[in-house]
């Protein structure tokens, strides 16, 4: 995923990328939002595409900085949510040192350390500390590697309860491409592009490792829908679910 790709997807983002805060149906990030806003703070939405969080955050925080690597799916977001005064937008590379804001008292940071590439995934989280103030709060938002491999479970069970041999149940609907070495590395197709997962255990030495000191993971979990057109009814718990990490700048 790069800068290309999200120019690409900014007029059809609201139907292909998935909606975070908008699936959140147990409002985890809002709680956190709200306990750690304040009149006098200052956020960012590091990652902030066409601005699903905008407005939440424009409604807790004194000031927030919309950043998004997409210049059009920014323009987007200046569109819709233009209107809110406590706003203000630009153009960053996460993976860079600068990037013309601030260190913020919070920073959302939803499915943005989900590129293939190891180095970038790397810069971005070496530089996460520097975009916060001593102290500061950042709630990151990762897919899960044990979610993607339930829901290929679920979906083999699906499969064998339709009748089909265990060969076929195997096969059916499952990726046809990948390699044992990309799923070793988190990396997962998603509508055809790779995209990292995470381990919780992973995310628990992965963030101390870049500065940053794990307060809570939690799963926010999502319905079947989320995942296959027309789900069975029988289809219920264990939902799939990204990992929510809250964590400070150490």
């Amino acid at each position: 995923m790069n800068r290309n790709y999200w120019n690409a997807v900014a007029d059809s983002y609201e139907a292909e990328i998935f909606n975070v805060l908008e699936h959140d149906t147990a409002g985890l990030i809002r709680k956190r939002v709200e306990r750690l806003a304040g009149p006098d703070r200052i956020a960012a939405d590091l990652g902030c595409g066409v601005g699903h969080c905008l407005p939440l955050l424009a409604g807790q925080f004194a000031h927030v900085h919309a950043c998004d690597l997409s210049a059009d799916c920014l323009e987007q977001a200046r569109k819709t949510h233009g209107s809110l005064t406590n706003l203000s937008f630009r153009v960053a590379d996460l993976a860079r040192t600068t990037i013309g804001i601030p260190p913020v008292d919070f920073a959302l940071c939803i499915n943005v350390l989900i590129t293939g590439s190891l180095s970038t995934r790397t810069r971005i989280l070496r530089n996460l500390p520097a975009r916060l103030r001593p102290g500061g709060h950042v709630l990151v938002v990762v897919p899960s590697v044990e979610s993607a491999l339930l829901t290929s479970a679920r979906l083999i069970q699906w499969n064998r309860r339709e009748g089909h041999s265990p060969s076929d149940a195997e096969k059916i609907g499952l990726p046809r491409s990948g390699s044992v070495r990309q799923v070793h590395r988190g990396n997962f197709p998603i509508d055809g592009v790779i995209t990292k997962h995470y381990l919780k255990e992973e995310l628990e030495f992965l963030l101390p490792d870049n500065g940053l000191e794990v307060l809570e993971i939690e799963k926010i979990q999502y319905s079947w829908d989320t995942e296959f057109a027309e789900p069975p009814d029988w289809m219920t718990d264990p939902r799939p679910w990204d990992w929510m990490v809250l964590a400070r700048r150490a």
